[in-house]
């Protein structure tokens, strides 16, 4: 489960600003805005200085349930609502754990029956906070080889145990590759081009999102871990061909391979912040 964790609230802060906090994460994540109410007081103060007021709860109506979490004193309080056809029909209290992890799916729910794109989800999941634990799949511009060496361990439980061999091959031979091309040369820059931003980016697009949604939620296209897949198969093949042009020292067919993964990877890349 993925936990929304750059909105956890932080030590000692206040809960209505927390709600705040999270409403504003969450207009940013939710491609239906109306799905969001947020409750408020208004101090004369407010009114007077056309203050919005402090948060006192924010509710989430999703379509099978409605999450709400409330500030109750100096804390905060949830609970979840199953809905069916506007009714509802069963009510439990959660821990705010339990419902930030609740909310990240139903965010990607959301989105992906509005979207139907997993991209979409991703952006969507990050505008709400999550990607902190994406950020340990970056590879380093300063020293790309190394970084790539030691990105199969970091992206260890972050993804498909199937596709992690694929990530670790890819990433072997892009570092090899990078070795055998000179400094500034257009062949180079391809090269670092997909190992600094079009393979971190697939990886790092799909380990944001929640692991049971992207196991079994099926946009048409098939599941996130699916297309991963495919993409990983995709890269492997064309990082192949360039590592072969490389020891060939051909460096048109490394290039033109560059360019394959540039049109096939650069335009759908998301940019998920740092």
């Amino acid at each position: 489960m993925v936990t929304p964790t750059t909105a956890l609230p932080t030590p000692g802060e206040d809960p209505a600003e927390f709600l705040d906090r999270l409403a504003g994460a969450l207009g940013r994540a939710l491609p239906a805005p109306d799905a969001l109410v947020v409750e408020r007081h208004r101090s004369v103060g407010d009114r007077l200085a056309g203050r919005p007021g402090q948060a006192r709860s924010l509710r989430v109506e999703l379509p099978a349930a409605a999450l709400t979490l409330r500030a109750n004193g100096s804390g905060l309080s949830a609970s979840v609502e199953r809905v069916v056809r506007g009714v509802t029909i069963a009510r439990r209290d959660v821990a705010v754990g339990e419902f930030l992890e609740l909310l990240a799916v139903g965010v990607a729910d959301v989105t992906a029956a509005v979207a139907g794109d997993a991209a979409a989800v991703a952006r969507a999941l990050v505008a709400l906070g999550v990607s902190p634990r994406t950020d340990v799949l970056r590879v380093d511009e300063a020293d790309p080889v190394a970084s790539l060496r030691s990105l199969p361990a970091r992206a260890a439980g972050l993804l498909p145990a199937a596709t992690t061999t694929v990530v670790a091959r890819i990433a072997e031979l892009l570092a090899d590759t990078l070795t055998r091309t000179a400094p500034g040369s257009d062949a180079r820059l391809a090269v670092e081009r997909t190992a600094v931003h079009y393979l971190p980016d697939t990886l790092r697009a799909f380990a944001v999102l929640p692991r049971d949604w992207a196991a079994t939620h099926d946009d048409g296209r098939g599941t996130a871990e699916q297309l991963l897949t495919d993409q990983l198969a995709v890269l492997l093949d064309a990082v192949t061909a360039m590592h072969e042009a490389a020891v060939r020292e051909d460096v048109s067919a490394l290039v033109v391979n560059g360019m394959f993964l540039r049109d096939r990877f650069a335009v759908s890349s998301l940019d998920l912040g740092s």
